[in-house]
């Protein structure tokens, strides 16, 4: 029936292909729309160990243009960080937010779609500017997944996503020799072979990455494991007990993504990692979701601990607070916790969020004061 039904898609959409070479965005261009954020800077702690450091870098549409943009537009706080004197050579890991290479999809791709109002309009272009591509992996790759078409415009550019992600990200890691857990990118089943990031034909999974300041990407993955209602249509979740732990200059490193620093069995797993720092890329979107009424937990049941009263009650950024890592984080093991959040206008979507940052046992309180088109880095000294 898949194959039917695919044929005939497949017929219908053939009639409007036109075969045209892409005009990949003008540099000129990308230079002119680049964000250039005012950059905001809240350092703690006393400690020469190391740093642990969150950034929040503010993106657009045309972050993401070229490979080059991606990397001039993540340099800017990386050189920002070392010029205030936040990064030890060997002796810092930077933390970066969820979905951060997800968006690599359309890097290098046809200036049209960067023209379109939407998200749902760049991506319809980019379907049809990758449309022989496209329908060779709907009809012949295996499905795993209800959104078959978002499925499908991910696995076609995995290569060239995984290829980009991990060319900056290592560039960036050797450039200033320090470690960066890399956000996430949306990759099917991706596995590290000889110290190359490798997608399988497996099913779309939300994934992190560790890259160590030589450049070398770690060949653990760190697996999204519970992907809330909206992520579920098209990808799978990971598995508590094979989450991993980085051994860093710092102590052990453990990461969750997102809703992962909601669930009580993970910080169970954190405990027996024995790790000293956690690191939690995270997304939240749109931006007015922080002031908004907290719904419970979603895709899952809440769990036991879970006061009632709060759902439909306290607001978003107050849930947050409360059962993610600020109100989780019990093991006096760890010393350091940062959760950053994406920023940025990505053609209609808009994301923000305040970080989360712990050090010492204790919750650190963010005295950001939110202004538009706003970086962001924090510094924890260990």
């Amino acid at each position: 029936m898949r194959f039917l039904l695919s044929f005939s898609v497949f017929a219908n959409l053939a009639v409007f292909t036109i075969h045209c070479q892409k005009q990949v965005v003008p540099q000129e261009e990308i230079l002119k729309f680049l964000p250039n954020p005012k950059i905001y800077i809240q350092k703690e702690g006393g400690g020469k160990r190391g740093s642990f450091v969150g950034i929040e870098p503010y993106l657009n549409k045309y972050s993401y243009a070229t490979e080059d943009s991606f990397y001039i537009a993540l340099g800017n706080y990386f050189r920002m960080a070392k010029e205030k004197e936040l990064l030890f050579v060997d002796r810092s890991i930077i933390v970066l937010p969820e979905y951060l290479g997800t968006w690599l999809v359309v890097t290098a791709d046809d200036k049209s779609i960067f023209a379109a109002n939407t998200i749902q309009e760049a991506m319809e272009v980019l379907v049809k500017q990758n449309l022989g591509s496209f329908l060779w992996h709907y009809l012949f790759s295996t499905s795993y997944s209800s959104d078959t078409l978002k499925e499908t415009l991910f696995r076609m550019k995995a290569w060239q996503m995984s290829d980009r992600y991990q060319s900056v990200f290592a560039r960036l890691a050797r450039e200033y020799r320090v470690s960066i857990v890399a956000g996430s990118i949306v990759l099917p089943h991706p596995k590290v072979i000889e110290g190359k990031i490798t997608p399988t034909d497996g099913p779309l999974e939300n994934v992190s990455f560790y890259f160590h300041p030589d450049g070398r990407v770690d060949d653990q993955i760190v697996r999204k494991l519970f992907p809330i209602t909206e992520e579920k249509e098209f990808l799978k979740e990971g598995k508590l007990e094979e989450n991993v732990t980085y051994q860093t200059s710092l102590g052990k490193l453990y990461t969750m993504v997102c809703a992962d620093s909601w669930f009580p069995e993970v910080y169970k797993e954190l405990q027996k990692s024995e790790a000293e720092l956690l690191a939690i890329p995270s997304f939240v979107a749109p931006a007015d979701s922080w002031t908004t009424k907290w719904n419970g937990y979603n895709g899952y049941a809440n769990p036991k601990d879970i006061d009632q009263k709060d759902i439909g009650s306290i607001s978003e950024r107050t849930a947050w607070k409360k059962y993610a890592m600020l109100g989780r984080l019990k093991d006096p093991k760890v010393k350091a916790g940062i959760n950053v959040f994406f920023r940025g206008d990505l053609w209609d979507m808009n994301a923000s969020g305040d970080a989360f940052l712990s050090l010492g046992g204790k919750s650190v309180l963010n005295i950001v004061r939110e202004e538009k088109n706003q970086g962001r880095i924090y510094a924890l000294f260990l």
